[in-house]
Parts: C-alpha cells; sequence; structure tokens
C-alpha cells in the first residue's frame, strides 16, 4: 500500500512505534493479531477516498460489485496492518511450537523434495499477506532460509527515517534468519542457492515505483505489469527449484503458507526459459489473487 507522509501521519506513527508498541509487549500474541487487524479496520473508515480508488480498481479488474469490492477493500486494510505490525510479536514467537499454533505449512513436502535431491530451494513470493512470515516460519522449523529485501527509508519524513525506519530494522533483526538487502552485494545469496540452501524473495518487485534488476512487461489481470526476471534467472543459473509460494490469511491470526509445484524451463535456452517461468509464475500468482484478492499488496498500484 502507498501512504503519503504528512503530519498527521507521523503523529500517528510515533503512537504506533512507542505507547502502543509498548502495550504488544505485555499482551498475548492472539491479542495482538487483533490490535493489528483493528487498526486496519480504523485505517479503512477513516480514508474514504483511498478506499474508494482501491474499490474502483478491484471492481474494474476483477469485475466483482460494489459490496463485493468494498468488502474485499477492508480486508486489505487489515492484511496491510498485519504485515507491517506483526514484527512487533518476533520477541514473542521464537520456537517451532510458538509458531505452528498460528501458521501450518501446506504441501511443505515439495521443498522437502527438491532439498533431498541436492537442489537448492528458491521460493518466489507475491506481495501476497504478512510476507516475513515465511521466513520466521521457515527458521524456527530448521529450514536455514535467507531472504532478499529491500528496506528502504525512501520518500520517509524525517520521523519516519529515525523511527519506524530504524525500528523496524531492529525487529527484523530479531529474525531467526537473515534479510540481504536487494541492492547489496548478493553474493552470500548466491552461494547458498548453489550449497541447496532455502531461499526466498518476492516475484512481483519491489513495489512503489521501483525496479531493482532486469523487467518485462507480462500480461496480468487483464492489463500488463512490470516483473523481475531476477529470480527465474537466478533459479536457472544454480539449479534451484523455482517454487511459487503463498501466504493466505484465512483469519486475523491463522495463516496458512502453500507451497506449489516448481516451476522448471522446458526449452534448455537461459533467455526462453526465464521468461517461460515468470510467464508460469504470473499466471498462477494471478489465479491466487483472484481467488484471495485482499491478500495482494499493490491494488492501490494499478
Amino acid at each position: 500500500m502507498l501512504i503519503n507522509e504528512s503530519i498527521l501521519r507521523n503523529i500517528l506513527r510515533l503512537f504506533i512505534w512507542f505507547p502502543f508498541r509498548w502495550l504488544i509487549k505485555v499482551v498475548p500474541v492472539d491479542w495482538g493479531f487483533f490490535f493489528f487487524k483493528s487498526i486496519g479496520d480504523l485505517h479503512f473508515y477513516a480514508s474514504v477516498e483511498k478506499q474508494r480508488k482501491i474499490s474502483h480498481n478491484i471492481k474494474t479488474l476483477l469485475n466483482t460489485d460494489k459490496n463485493t469490492a468494498m468488502n474485499i477493500v477492508k480486508e486489505y486494510y487489515e492484511i496491510h496492518y498485519l504485515d507491517r505490525l506483526h514484527i512487533f510479536l518476533y520477541p514473542k514467537l521464537t520456537t517451532r511450537e510458538k509458531i505452528e499454533k498460528y501458521v501450518y505449512l501446506e504441501n511443505i513436502e515439495l521443498l522437502e523434495k527438491e532439498l533431498r535431491n541436492g537442489k537448492g530451494a528458491f521460493l518466489v513470493q507475491p506481495h501476497f499477506g504478512p510476507v516475513q512470515i515465511t521466513l520466521l516460519a521457515l527458521a524456527l522449523y530448521g529450514y536455514r532460509p535467507i531472504q532478499i529485501g529491500y528496506p528502504s527509508d525512501r520518500g520517509l519524513s524525517r520521523i519516519g527515517k529515525s523511527v519506524a525506519y530504524k525500528y523496524r530494522l531492529k525487529y527484523e533483526g530479531m529474525l531467526p534468519a537473515p534479510i540481504i538487502a536487494a541492492d547489496k552485494y548478493l553474493g552470500r545469496v548466491y552461494k547458498h542457492l548453489l550449497n541447496k540452501g532455502v531461499v526466498l524473495t518476492t516475484g512481483d518487485g519491489a513495489g512503489g515505483g521501483v525496479s531493482l534488476g532486469e523487467h518485462k512487461m507480462f500480461k496480468f489481470l487483464g492489463t500488463e505489469r512490470m516483473f523481475p526476471l531476477g529470480p527465474a534467472t537466478w533459479a536457472i543459473k544454480t539449479g534451484a527449484a523455482f517454487i511459487p509460494t503463498f501466504i493466505i490469511t484465512k483469519k486475523y491470526n491463522e495463516f496458512r503458507i502453500v507451497f506449489e509445484e516448481p516451476i522448471r524451463g522446458i526449452y534448455n535456452d537461459i533467455e526462453k526459459d526465464r521468461i517461460y517461468i515468470m510467464e508460469s509464475f504470473v499466471s498462477i500468482a494471478e489465479e491466487y489473487i483472484k481467488k484471495y484478492p485482499y491478500c495482494w499488496h499493490f491494488w492501490d498500484e494499478i
């Protein structure tokens, strides 16, 4: 979700990162998830102009009626805050037993099969649901994952940079697995794939008008959108399995991580195969977005 900087936003930002964050430290994890959802509901009712824009995009591209589109938008706001604020729970979700209460890994045998066969695994997610929950869960399950991310203070106000961005990096540092910046040296990630490790990345771009690496236009939801070719290229060059991965929010405190069948090239030609792999990924992602539209983060960027 695109956010505009303003005085009001800075005031709300200070509230979220100080008294609200402190509250989350002392309440049960379930309450924390419920509070995140509730903030999304409040933002939904307070942002009439933006909700209309997102509702229009959903109604137009998914061919839904107005009421259905608006219900999706409400859930979309809830997902946004679950995604942005669930990091406050990292100090509490520190063991497999604790994360199992909230996360279910569906088709995990597909990942395990590739690892048993001596291959690395490149888990490619769209911005769909609380994206870092996959990294947290796989780390606590013992898969030793690495994630390629894009931490950035681009476009933030002074308070945004000194408070939200600074503390977000601090909490992400509590994860039991590293996040490697996509705009930095990625040799460690490349070696991890070559050494049969598990790497996570996003397959629908960085968002916010940022393009990292080579992109290509693909047909998507009846329109066209730029998607990165990097994930497919890396999978081909390292021999790692390209596994589409999706985080479905079933309730505000229940998440289903789904691993799809690996996508492999069919041409034995790197240029053709990376296009084929990304076309296949975009097609699968499109079906998930149609089925769970509230989970996708970029409705306001179309």
